[in-house]
Parts: C-alpha cells; sequence; structure tokens
C-alpha cells in the first residue's frame, strides 16, 4: 500500500512500517493510515445510502396520473454533423462542427390503460461558422423547429403503480429548417438573412420517466428522426434527451385498451 505523508505531500513506501521518505514520526503516519481507512468507510456508507434512496424510490408506490407536460434539454446528433463536436479557433475566425442542442415542450395525455398522445415542440440550434473582422462579424446559425405528434406506449401497467416506467414512442409532423446569416457591422448596419425549408418526418424511440412523487418526475429518452423519411439525409440522427415532467388528472381505470 502506497500512503501519503501528510507533513510534505510525499509518499511513503508500500507498507505502513517502512520509514516515510520525509522521516514522519510512526505517529504521524499511523495517524494517515486511521485517515485513509475512515475516508473508504465514509465513501463506503455514502455509496450505500445513495444506493439505499434509489432503491427505496424505486419500490415505492405513485399513483398514475392521466395527463403531463414536459421540459427537457437535448443533444441532436445529425448525419451531417461529424462523429465528433470539432471546435476551430483560428485569428478571426470561429467554427463549431457538431451536432445541435436545444429544447423542448412536450404534452402528454392518456387514451387508454398503456397509451399517451403526446405532443412535442423543439428549437434546436447549431452554429455553423463565426467570422470576425476588424469592423464587424459574420455568423451563420442553422435552427430546427420539429412541429410532432405522436403516441407513446407504457410497457408497465398504471395498476403496479410503479414510479420506474419504461415506454416507446413514434411520431410524425412537419419540421422546420431555417439558414441564418448574421451580417454585423460595428459602426454602421447589421443584416439577417434567413433562408427557410419545411420537410416532413417522423421519429421512433424509448425513454423512461423516474417519478419522483405522483405529480413530479425525471426523463430520459432516446429517439431517431427521420427528416423526409430518409435516414440518409444530412438532418436525420438521433437525438438525447434529458429533462423534468409535471403530472395531474386522475387516473381512471375503468378505461381500457
Amino acid at each position: 500500500m502506497i500512503i501519503v505523508c501528510k507533513k510534505r505531500n510525499y509518499f511513503a513506501r508500500e507498507n505502513w512500517h517502512s520509514p516515510c521518505l520525509c522521516h514522519c514520526t510512526n505517529e504521524q503516519i499511523e495517524f494517515s493510515k486511521k485517515l485513509t481507512h475512515l475516508e473508504r468507510e465514509v465513501c463506503h456508507e455514502i455509496a450505500v445510502a445513495t444506493f439505499a434512496l434509489f432503491a427505496s424510490y424505486a419500490q415505492a408506490q405513485i399513483e398514475p396520473r392521466a395527463t403531463g407536460i414536459g421540459l427537457r434539454g437535448s443533444y441532436w446528433d445529425m448525419n451531417s454533423a461529424p462523429d465528433r463536436i470539432v471546435i476551430t479557433d483560428y485569428q478571426r475566425y470561429h467554427a463549431v462542427e457538431g451536432g445541435g442542442a436545444g429544447g423542448w415542450i412536450s404534452f402528454f395525455s392518456r387514451t387508454s390503460e398503456n397509451w399517451f398522445m403526446e405532443f412535442n415542440l423543439g428549437a434546436i440550434s447549431r452554429e455553423i461558422e463565426s467570422v470576425s473582422r476588424f469592423d464587424g462579424q459574420d455568423t451563420r446559425v442553422m435552427t430546427v423547429v420539429p412541429v410532432l405528434l405522436g403516441m407513446r406506449y407504457h410497457l408497465f401497467s398504471p395498476q403496479s403503480r410503479s414510479n420506474i416506467r419504461p415506454y416507446v414512442a413514434f411520431g410524425a409532423g412537419p419540421y422546420w429548417f431555417a439558414d441564418i446569416f448574421v451580417h454585423e457591422e460595428y459602426w454602421d448596419k447589421e443584416e439577417v438573412t434567413i433562408n427557410s425549408k419545411l420537410k416532413a418526418g417522423g421519429y421512433a424511440g424509448g425513454g423512461l420517466d423516474f417519478m419522483l412523487t405522483s405529480w413530479f418526475g425525471l426523463n430520459l429518452d432516446v429517439k431517431y428522426h427521420f427528416v423526409d423519411f430518409n435516414s440518409n439525409s444530412d438532418f436525420s440522427g438521433y437525438e438525447y434527451g434529458l429533462g423534468l415532467q409535471f403530472m395531474w388528472g386522475k387516473y381512471r381505470p375503468g378505461r381500457r385498451n
């Protein structure tokens, strides 16, 4: 075992009985040994408490609700983007190559025991490049606004009252794309050029609701967007989201699939 001398931050030997390089006393080394054991015990207790808290929530009986609204952030990895985020910063030229980031608001309502109808409105932006000049700056940004209607199927029955609720989802709708170019002159004017186009598309994916109470929970999901209903489209790709959701309304067990 390697220990650290608290006196000068030197490493001692591989066992507690070896002399310290900075000639610490046996009492100082023994104190360091006890401190290390204490740190391990504290970390172990924290890990056990965290697991117990998660397990208690996982076994909690949560009353199912009928309607909800969700807010989440996401990262959209489009086919046209590189496999990794590349940032170029050279003199007056600045460019970011990667997927788009943004946010969503979702509304969903139970239509039967396991089915929900969902409406999703998103706004995803991606900076293409930014060039600084002595008299101004040019910036190009691409923005995507999807308006999607779909269905969500929960794999667990609401009668289980589980607070862990996995689901699969699918839907379709229009995707509005805007290529925005901003030409700014510090002492004169600013020009904004927007080239937009509307494309149809769809999505499929799944997620997990982790309810902390009957009305509040966390949401994690993954979707694949088929822009132009073509997986090879430059704008198609996986989207990863994480957010919050709020629910209300009583579940009526009389509704059946």
